[in-house]
């Protein structure tokens, strides 16, 4: 460009002066979520970085299985139709938390309530696969697990673009009925994982997608290498007047290592807005039986049989699809499908990897404290940027 210049009378060319570059516009960003992330995964995952609550959260969770919406053909359960509700607080302290290096300890305190009627009273059934042989309460208390995990950050470009992972320790409590009644002591978990966000295509569709995955070892210290409770596998009276059921004599071996590995995804289709899925697999390697033996009685040696099941290896899978939005970087709501079963059944037949009776559909809200407590800290500025 050019621009005209008069002296004396006389018009003269002169360049115009080079105009003042634009500042590139700034990465948007919350008090509780790192630059360039959308969706809910990273918050549950990643959290509120700079925050000593990082990943602290309170849900609530309420299930059903498909039966009780006529989704379900097979009734091979004792417990045939189910549904529940759930609640769990998970406080974690971020001791280390900078770009690269990522450490926190923490716990997570979890009750659950059935809200239908077992075949049995007072006997809530258990999860597919476990060692749960007792009777619950309307409310029950979960296993409590001690917490530390690190991560170190291998790539994080400020866009979108991050990748993370690192080991997992847990010491698990026997605060649950189930586990006290085959007699735990504790179990511990040993995990590996990675988390890593990919950036897509720039607007809103398709701007993004977040995968979480890993593995871990889990090993169960108890009294014995079967349940341990007083009584018969069969419904009885306790002392306290509840119907209890075990099975101490049902030869039935705990199971005492589990491998696992899984994978989770979430693509963001509009905004925010996700659909995500979960694919898993486990070996749970029980106890052997003994090669017999005998028991002293007051007329000598009696010869003592191993009884039980000689399989010592049960395999699982896991399948999820859910669909999931958070709300102003403080909730996330997930609405979704699952189904964790043995690949095979206790009649011998095969389960499919997509449905089994034990299959549920469910509604979760996760309220994440970091992010609450990094808007409640937030200088005054950014606090009047996030609400516009």
């Amino acid at each position: 460009m050019l621009a005209l210049v008069y002296r004396c009378g006389e018009a003269l060319a002169q360049p115009a002066a080079a105009p003042i570059p634009e500042e590139p516009a700034p990465v948007e960003r919350s008090p509780g979520r790192a630059p360039g992330l959308r969706g809910g995964a990273p918050l549950l995952h990643l959290g509120a970085r700079d925050n000593a609550l990082r990943t602290s959260r309170f849900g609530w969770t309420t299930s059903a299985t498909t039966d009780i919406f006529g989704l379900g053909g097979e009734q091979s359960r004792v417990d045939g139709e189910r549904a529940g509700m759930s609640f769990s607080l998970a406080p974690r302290y971020s001791f280390v938390s900078t770009e690269e290096h990522w450490a926190w300890v923490g716990t997570d305190v979890a009750l659950a309530l059935e809200l239908t009627d077992s075949d049995v009273p007072g006997a809530a059934p258990s999860p597919a696969g476990s060692d749960d042989v007792s009777g619950e309460d309307a409310v029950t208390l979960a296993d409590l697990p001690l917490q530390a995990a690190y991560n170190y950050t291998f790539f994080q470009d400020g866009r979108g673009l991050v990748l993370l992972g690192g080991p997992r320790l847990a010491v698990v409590l026997p605060t649950s009925a189930a586990s006290q009644n085959i007699g735990a002591y504790a179990r511990t978990r040993l995990g590996l994982g990675a988390l890593g966000n990919v950036r897509l295509l720039e607007g809103a569709w398709l701007n993004g997608a977040f995968f979480s995955a890993g593995g871990s070892w889990e090993h169960l210290f108890s009294q014995a290498t079967t349940p341990v409770p007083d009584g018969a596998h069969r419904p009885r009276l306790s002392p306290s007047g509840e119907v209890l059921l075990d099975d101490q004599l049902s030869g039935r071996f705990l199971e005492r290592d589990r491998l696992s590995a899984g994978l989770s995804f979430w693509v963001n289709v509009w905004g925010d807005l996700s659909v995500g899925t979960t694919w898993g697999l486990g070996a749970g390697l029980r106890d052997s039986p003994s090669e017999g033996g005998c028991v002293e009685t007051l007329t000598g040696c009696v010869s003592v049989e191993p009884r039980g099941s000689s399989t010592t290896t049960v395999a699982y899978t896991t399948f999820g699809v859910s669909l999931s939005y958070p709300a102003a970087d403080i909730a996330w709501f997930e609405l979704g499908y699952d189904n964790t079963t043995p690949t095979l059944a206790e009649n011998g037949q095969r389960r499919s990897v997509f449905h089994s009776p034990g299959a549920q559909l469910y509604l979760t809200m996760t309220l994440f404290l970091d992010s609450l407590y990094a808007e409640a800290t937030a200088p005054p500025s950014e606090q009047q940027a996030a609400a516009r």
